[in-house]
């Protein structure tokens, strides 16, 4: 009876419950360090960070509409007889509020809308960090076209700015990323950023080594890229201020024209962390 006792503690069920998830422990940090690095330390001690971050994270990372909509009442209750009416998806204004002025923006050009994306999306595992797609990847050449591009975007801004007023843009190691990858930054002297930019601060987007990309978009931007195919939210995007509701995986580009698109919301995404500046379009 006490040899009973004695397995039946917490300790001894803690110890079963381990032993029994080791095996699958083992497979998702395999798994996880396939991804590369990028964000927390690239040794068990990482994933452990990881994977308490993901207890956090949000799993409807495609959903459409976002989460922060929601539906509205109907207006009446229904008589016997009525068709049943639909309810409407109603944006969360104080969500909007937050991402003042420029909550209900778009900083695509009208006259080029986005269209869908062909094709399925790729495979992105739930890790939260390294947030990465594991199929359908960009080739290094195309991963070269879009470092280029940051580069020469930021480059060419700063040529643009009335009366050498200096940089609006500035291009440097991405923080998030653990300095491994380039990024396009705020200027310092643009001041303080707002709060709903959470952990990214300054940083607008960043360039994966297999092609996807991080950006911060606007609100109406991000639902727009998304509902069209071309990315997902984050798995923190929304959690706690942690990053921007629109903080955006851009999938790889498989193609001149991918490539075209993803350099316009590129722009769109700096001119909207710059609060509306007028960044311009520069030969991709």
């Amino acid at each position: 009876m006490t040899r009973f006792l004695t397995l039946a503690t917490p300790p001894f069920f803690f110890l079963l419950l381990l032993f029994s998830s080791l095996p699958s422990i083992l497979t998702s940090y395999r798994d996880w360090l396939a991804l590369g690095r990028g964000g927390p330390p690239h040794n068990f001690l990482g994933f452990l960070v990881q994977s308490t971050m993901g207890l956090l994270a949000r799993s409807d990372v495609r959903a459409v509409p976002p989460p922060y909509y929601y539906r509205r009442r109907p207006r009446r209750r229904p008589s016997p007889g009525d068709e049943p009416e639909e309810a409407d998806g109603v944006v969360d204004e104080a969500v909007v509020r937050a991402y003042a002025p420029h909550g209900r923006t778009s900083f695509l050009a009208p006259s080029s809308p986005l269209h869908p994306r062909d094709g399925p999306r790729p495979a992105v595992p739930a890790f939260v960090a390294p947030h990465r797609q594991t199929s359908m990847q960009g080739t290094p050449e195309m991963v070269g076209r879009m470092e280029a591009f940051l580069r020469r975007l930021v480059e060419e801004q700063e040529e643009a700015q009335p009366g050498g007023g200096g940089r609006l843009l500035e291009i440097k190691p991405s923080q998030l990323e653990g300095g491994r990858y380039p990024a396009i930054f705020v200027a310092e002297r643009e001041g303080k950023m707002p709060p709903f930019m959470g952990i990214a601060r300054r940083e607008i987007v960043h360039v994966h080594s297999e092609g996807s990309s991080h950006m911060t978009l606007s609100l109406v931007d991000g639902e727009e890229a998304v509902a069209k195919g071309w990315g997902e939210r984050h798995r923190l995007s929304g959690v706690n201020r942690v990053l921007p509701w629109s903080y955006t995986l851009l999938y790889a580009p498989q193609n001149d024209y991918e490539f075209e698109v993803w350099t316009r919301l590129v722009v769109a995404a700096c001119r909207f962390v710059t609060g509306g500046k007028d960044i311009k379009m520069v030969r991709a």
